[in-house]
């Protein structure tokens, strides 16, 4: 389905209620409001005073990875559990995967792997990214829903409105190129734009080869993506549209730590968003849709089975329609927000034998899973020097799937007793979740700030976790190897969290560490399976050890900092330091894949066009470690890199810059706790160890803008 048509046909789903019409038929009252109102500079923005987001240029760091989650490991607090070379799934303080809202353009996209071979940032090739920003700290009720874990928003380069009636040629050329794994990353845009229209073109390319550690080489790990992206935009007093579609072909990219690789995703994305003003209140709203077309393999790029028998792909869609209405009002001495959103998300996946044609799996059947939303939020000043934040949402999650059935089960007695269970089972489910959130900002001195925050979070279970029927490791990508199966009767998660923060800043230093805390019930964990068929079937697949999605309780602790400061001799220190604890409340045992404390520093020689960075990584040895999960300790690290930067032309119509270096200076050999476990034989990895960390990289990149 292209993406126009998956555009309109959301607006014709079986579930469009009263929440759903309710930014169409703002979106229709707007645009004839009878008495237009000049909103300041024409810019609609939801971002008040008091909201902290960390913002990356993906320009001013040494990351050329084409992975734009990468970008993450510069925040404090954030990393990436790596699957694959396109694979990076966010993880901010504990939390990951369907816990992070991730927005790309401000949309949401619906994976098309169950597990999670691409999600979200997948589809924000890092030479098109504008920025990436993360909410630092509790995330405000406005910008989402199931913002348990964290909001994170990838924002693309368009083109952008002039103040003049004569048209602009604008544009952006970004190339890269990384020694690890013979890589090339290449893009930008085009376009023309006056102060009424705006309109651009643009493409990127990421390609490389299986990456290099110290001692060899990751088998499966090459990769290769095209994007193609359009859009459109018009403004006249205070209306605004935008226009937006883009294609995403990713073809054979390997993810060495998930049972198969990934053949090709080819998906169709578009947004409509309309902006305007009705005397002062300032109204947004939005419409979008994403087609997901996905086929995986475990003999395309890997060393196939020995066993033909064992030979499989898989063809997995995913349909996805969104909206979001937002209206903004002074009141009293700050801003009111409220606003309605959503989305919903079709998924499909079947398992195939080529050997064996009348071989099949129905992983997933006509599975949905349908987030509606409402939110007030107020912010502003209590007094002189007291700010606050307060919030409240409500959000409804209905999910359901169809019947299944598989060759196993057509077969076999314990396939068969699952697919029975699993069908006649009540699958429509429905959570209807609060979230709140109040935060108090207090101004010590003009240039130092503290927050006290506390939060109540809620998310219902993914599809996987409800709905996987059959043990197997479609996991939204959790890459530890064990085979799960789903619960249809699982809870939504509660977390209730507290966050105390300082923000200092000057003209030449700034501190802001920030410590948190939250208590999670009914956090959505595997467990040892009880269930004698499934630990049947599962030992016939090669795991014993079988695990149930459940519920059980955790907390989640930990502190983390951002520093720097100007010295003498034209120097300059920055750096993060992150640490993180995840426990279970009800057994004597730790969260997964939880990154170890880490700490980033750098320190800059910097002149007027030109600076030099010799930057150190340091990770602890993690070895607070899940039993549950078989998860395997790591050793400590550290790494030196060396980069630099230097303005080619850095004013004037035309910006150029230049920048270079080293990764990993000595080639160490190192495993980052948040790889997952190879899974690819032949490999100089043994299977069923942690994937190392990339060797020493030498990497350019020019950029230019006009």
């Amino acid at each position: 389905m292209g993406t126009c048509t998956a555009l309109l046909s959301g607006l014709h789903r079986r579930r469009l209620g009263p929440i759903r019409i309710l930014p169409m038929l703002a979106l229709a009252a707007a645009a004839h409001a009878e008495e237009p109102y000049q909103l300041p500079g024409l810019t609609v923005t939801d971002e008040a005073e008091d909201k902290v987001f960390f913002k990356v240029d993906p320009g001013e760091t040494n990351i050329t990875a084409p992975d734009a989650a990468t970008l993450l490991k510069r925040v404090p607090g954030a990393n990436v559990n790596r699957n694959g070379p396109l694979s990076g799934i966010t993880q901010y303080r504990g939390m990951f995967g369907t816990r992070m809202n991730v927005s790309v353009d401000g949309t949401y996209i619906g994976s098309g792997g169950p597990n999670w071979m691409d999600p979200p940032l997948h589809y924000a090739p890092a030479v098109l990214l504008d920025s990436l920003k993360l909410q630092r700290g509790i995330p405000s009720v406005s910008v989402g829903n199931e913002t348990i874990g964290g909001y994170v928003a990838a924002q693309s380069k368009t083109g952008e409105f002039t103040d003049s009636d004569d048209v602009a040629f604008q544009g952006r050329a970004v190339a890269s190129a990384h020694s690890v794994d013979e890589g090339y990353s290449v893009g930008g845009l085009m376009g023309l734009a006056n102060k009424r229209h705006r309109v651009h073109v643009g493409a990127s390319r990421d390609k490389g080869d299986d990456y290099d550690f110290g001692s060899g080489t990751v088998k499966a790990s090459e990769y290769e993506r095209n994007v193609f992206d359009a859009g459109y935009g018009f403004r006249h007093d205070v209306h605004q549209v935008g226009l937006g579609v883009r294609r995403n072909e990713t073809d054979d990219t390997g993810t060495p730590a998930l049972p198969m690789d990934i053949d090709y995703f080819n998906t169709s994305m578009g947004r409509i968003a309309y902006d305007t003003a009705w005397r002062d209140v300032q109204i947004r709203t939005k419409l979008y849709a994403s087609d997901v077309n996905h086929r995986m393999t475990n003999f395309h790029l890997r060393p196939a089975p020995p066993d033909p028998a064992r030979w499989r792909f898989s063809d997995a869609e995913s349909d996805t329609f969104g909206y979001d209405l937002k209206a903004l009002t002074p009141v009293w001495r700050g801003q009111l927000g409220v606003g309605v959103d959503g989305h919903s998300a079709d998924h499909d996946a079947d398992i195939f034998n080529p050997n064996n044609p009348a071989f099949f799996v129905n992983n997933f059947r006509r599975v949905e899973r349908d987030v509606d939303g409402m939110f007030a939020e107020w912010n502003g000043r209590l007094a002189a020097k007291w700010g606050s934040e307060i919030g409240l949402r409500y959000t409804r999650v209905e999910s359901d799937a169809g019947d299944v059935d598989g060759t196993p089960a057509q077969m076999m007695m314990g396939p068969r007793t699952l697919r029975d269970r699993f069908n006649a089972s009540d699958r429509n489910k429905t959570d209807n979740n609060i979230d709140w959130v109040a935060k108090v900002f207090y101004d010590l001195r003009p240039d130092m700030r503290v927050e006290l925050g506390a939060a109540r979070k809620t998310r219902s279970p993914a599809y996987q976790e409800r709905y996987l029927w059959l043990p197997l490791q479609a996991t939204a990508g959790l890459a530890d190897g064990k085979n799960y199966v789903g619960d249809v009767n699982l809870d939504p998660e509660v977390s209730h969290q507290v966050e105390l923060g300082l923000d200092w800043r000057t003209s030449g230093f700034y501190l802001a560490p920030r410590v948190f805390y939250r208590d999670v019930d009914d956090y959505i964990q595997g467990t040892p399976s009880t269930d004698p068929v499934v630990i049947m079937i599962s030992t016939t697949n090669g795991d014993p050890n079988p695990l149930q999605f459940s519920n059980v309780d955790a907390e989640i602790y930990g502190a983390d900092v951002e520093l720097g400061a100007h010295l003498p001799w034209h120097l300059r220190v920055d750096g993060i330091l992150s640490y993180v604890r995840g426990k279970r409340d009800d057994i004597n045992d730790n969260l997964y894949r939880i990154a170890p404390p880490n700490a980033t520093l750098g320190l800059t020689y910097e002149r007027p066009r030109w600076s030099v960075t010799a930057e150190g990584v340091f990770y602890a040895k993690q070895d607070n470690v899940s039993e549950t999960n078989e998860e395997e300790e790591t050793d400590s690290y550290e790494l030196l890199n060396l980069f630099g930067n230097y303005a080619l032309k850095e004013s004037g119509p035309v910006r150029a810059n230049l920048s270079a270096g080293v990764d990993n200076v000595f080639d160490n050999t190192y495993t980052n706790h948040l790889a997952g476990i190879n899974r690819v034989r032949d490999s100089d990895v043994t299977v069923g160890e942690k994937l190392p960390g990339h060797g020493r990289n030498f990497f350019a990149r020019v950029s230019v803008d006009w």
